[in-house]
């Protein structure tokens, strides 16, 4: 009789595993990469759109992205790195990252700021649902 299968591996996922397709879908319009100079740019419409927190999540998703088309890229990006990709202030993106990271949107590395991979959908949220998890 074969062995049943353990119900609970329906729930294992592999973190380290990213779905290249939602994450365009994400960025699609909104993003470019560079691969040439190994950067992120925020299409304009993206910036006057968004505010500052979702711009953030973009230039974020959009290093990991270029991570996952340049191995040798870090997905993390530093607060004054992203102020100069988004446009947004230094004084705002520094506890800007804080919050993010405190709601579990963003986790600080050695590089800087990335999206963890099991955080890509929450990050998705915040961006096409702006607002709804400020507090």
């Amino acid at each position: 009789m074969p062995e049943k299968p353990d119900p609970l591996q329906a729930l294992v996922v592999d973190t380290r595993q990213v779905s290249r397709e939602n994450l365009a879908a994400i960025l699609k319009d909104r993003v470019m990469l560079d691969l040439q100079t190994a950067s992120v740019h925020l299409v304009p419409e993206a910036r006057e759109q968004f505010g500052a927190r979702e711009v953030v999540l973009l230039a974020l998703l959009g290093q990991k992205a270029l991570s996952l088309l340049k191995t040798d890229e870090v997905d993390a990006i530093s607060p004054k790195e992203l102020a100069e990709i988004t446009g947004v202030k230094g004084n705002t993106v520094r506890p800007l990252l804080m919050r993010l990271a405190e709601e579990g949107l963003v986790v600080r590395r050695a590089e800087g700021y990335g999206v963890h991979n099991a955080a890509i959908h929450l990050a998705a949220g915040a961006i096409n649902h702006p607002g709804a998890n400020n507090k």
